[in-house]
């Protein structure tokens, strides 16, 4: 059985999508070469840089087939679909040939559906009618979380039943070194302030975070925003201001792993998320966590987390002022952060990916079929 990674995501920044593929990948990688099956292969885009992104994968370097002449959507539906049709297609960041049999189909979320203010209507359009068709031809379907695996099939993105959970990795941080630097460049201190990975996505919900650390009136403390891009987005979008919330923009993981590490408390204020990759990064970094009640934060983060309500400030209010003046809860969820982070590792993920080739949903294993 030969794979080949569908690598259009080299082409996109480096967020919670990509950085699963982009992990998963490398953990496949490391299993089939110690089970002494063929290597993954990277199918591409002509004009996609691929050094970073192969170089990313790890060793020993991996063959790369630029398919076509197309790119986006039009090259993934028109020439991948037909590529190597004896091989099967690995497709982690949500979408795939609609016309494919023989191929992995990983659906991260239903977000599309219920946050639609997120999104541009044609995107919504078209990402819809993807997903539902490749969702019914893929021969294997997973997604990242029950709490997904509910709202796909709720809103029929899926056949019901079909979708398999795969538990995703946290451990992809442990061997960066923290690049410390960070905290000088913008006047912060250890254990003097909340961090937050945000966006101006309105599901991201980063207003209302920001209007309960206002509330909380914790002057000690400042709420530090990372992540999104240019930090001048941010101050021009209308948030509230005061002298203790900081935009840094963009981040290294060398950078955010330092910031996990020297943060009070780490913020997840999502109306919903698929998984919560962010707050399980800070838990593994042994950081206490806040988290929002929407979407499957709390099936991942389990009772190692302090929850609050994604729509009430005020609650967001009280839990901020809790846990910046409870010493004890905070010393007993860092404990707790890091025995559940420790539960959710890439190599077993990429081992559930190999499971779920192998076998069919009614348990019986058999070979990969067309």
């Amino acid at each position: 059985m030969k794979l080949i990674l569908n690598a259009r995501f080299f082409n996109r920044p480096a967020t919670g999508v990509e950085r699963v593929a982009l992990e998963l990948s490398r953990s496949l990688r490391a299993l089939l070469a110690t089970s002494g099956q063929p290597d993954l292969e990277i199918a591409v885009p002509t004009g996609t840089p691929v050094a970073d992104g192969v170089a990313a994968l790890g060793q020993p370097a991996t063959r790369v087939s630029v398919v076509g002449r197309l790119g986006g959507h039009a090259w993934e539906q028109a020439e991948l679909a037909r590529a190597m049709p004896e091989d099967w297609i690995l497709n982690l960041c949500n979408t795939g040939p609609i016309t494919r049999r023989r191929q992995v189909l990983l659906i991260h979320d239903a977000q599309v559906v219920l946050h639609p203010e997120s999104y541009s209507r044609a995107f919504r359009w078209w990402y819809r009618v993807m997903i539902t068709l490749a969702s019914r031809r893929a021969a294997v379907l997973l997604t990242i979380s029950n709490s997904s695996k509910m709202q796909l099939e709720r809103f029929r993105l899926v056949p019901r039943g079909k979708a398999i959970v795969l538990r995703l990795g946290v451990d992809h941080l442990d061997a960066t070194v923290p690049e410390f630097g960070i905290l000088a460049q913008h006047g912060l201190e250890q254990q003097s302030f909340f961090l937050v990975i945000g966006s101006l996505a309105r599901h991201k919900n980063l207003a209302m975070l920001i209007e309960a650390f206002v509330a909380a009136d914790l002057p000690n403390l400042s709420l530090v925003v990372a992540g999104g891009g240019n930090p001048k987005v941010f101050k021009g979008a209308g948030l509230r201001e005061a002298p203790n919330i900081r935009f840094l923009g963009r981040v290294t993981d060398a950078e955010l792993k330092a910031l996990y590490a020297a943060a009070y408390a780490f913020a997840c204020p999502s109306l919903s998320e698929g998984f919560g990759l962010t707050p399980l990064e800070a838990m593994r970094m042994g950081c206490p966590v806040m988290a929002t009640t929407g979407g499957a934060v709390p099936e991942v983060c389990g009772d190692a987390a302090l929850y609050a309500d994604p729509r009430d400030v005020q609650a967001w209010s009280e839990t901020l002022r809790r846990i910046a003046t409870d010493g004890p809860l905070r010393a007993d969820l860092a404990r707790r952060a890091r025995e559940r982070a420790a539960l959710f590792t890439w190599q077993g993920a990429a081992q559930q990916l190999l499971n779920a080739l192998s076998a069919p949903a009614n348990g019986r294993p058999h070979p990969p079929r067309k």
